[in-house]
């Protein structure tokens, strides 16, 4: 449904600014949620990367606040135009946004842990979810700027199953004798991990579903 939309706005000036601005968010959150990462597996100095990562954090939610702004300019000069379109986006801006807050928590806890984090049991299996979201990152981007919808399906295929490995290394997790900082540790990087899979994969939706169908995502577009 968006993807239409976003086609139209790019031939706008000042709609085709909210296009560019939500493309540079998504790039401001794919920056957190892999440094960050870097982080949890003791690939980057916490020192030189908190600064840089935290302004990137800042940098979405300044994105996020600009958007609402420009659409809701839209809206009051052109009310009967592009309203399914800017509601859409009202959606997809606080996805991004999320996506930025669990990734922030992803880099918070690895700064409590002290580097340790790295010598949890689970690491490897959390490392391969983290892999596969972070794959995803550049073709939501461009299946976005594009149009692309079938980019977009290819990314909702990989939720379920993401999902899903992050509910069985809980289950598993309670099954496990741990101590109390490791089982917390993995039950909130799963957790983060999850919520991020969530909302990339809800922005992927909204390129291509129908409004009322944002959020709702099943796990590619054939079923």
């Amino acid at each position: 449904m968006l993807k239409e939309i976003i086609a139209a706005w790019k031939g706008k000036g000042f709609m085709n600014k909210v296009v560019e601005t939500f493309g540079q968010m998504l790039a401001d959150a794919e920056y957190v949620f892999n440094h960050a990462w870097e982080v949890v597996m003791g690939q980057a100095v916490i020192d030189e990367i908190k600064g840089p990562l935290h302004e990137k954090d800042k940098a979405v939610n300044k994105h996020e606040r600009a958007i609402r702004r420009m659409l809701a300019e839209h809206l009051s000069i052109n009310p009967a135009q592009d309203i399914s379109g800017c509601l859409a986006m009202m959606s997809l801006v606080k996805d991004a946004e999320r996506i930025g807050d669990y990734s922030k928590n992803i880099f918070d806890l690895s700064v409590m842990l002290q580097g340790t984090i790295k010598d949890i049991k689970y690491l490897d299996r959390l490392s391969g979810i983290h892999k596969k979201i972070a794959k995803n990152f550049p073709l939501l981007i461009r299946a976005y700027l594009n149009s692309n919808a079938i980019i977009a399906d290819d990314i909702l295929k990989d939720y379920a199953p993401i999902k899903e490995e992050c509910n069985k290394i809980l289950e598993d997790l309670f099954e496990d004798e741990l101590s109390t900082r490791e089982s917390v540790a993995t039950a909130l990087l799963s957790r983060y991990l999850k919520r991020v899979n969530s909302h990339v994969s809800n922005i992927a939706s909204g390129i291509v579903y129908p409004l009322d169908k944002l959020d709702f995502v099943k796990g590619g577009l054939s079923e």
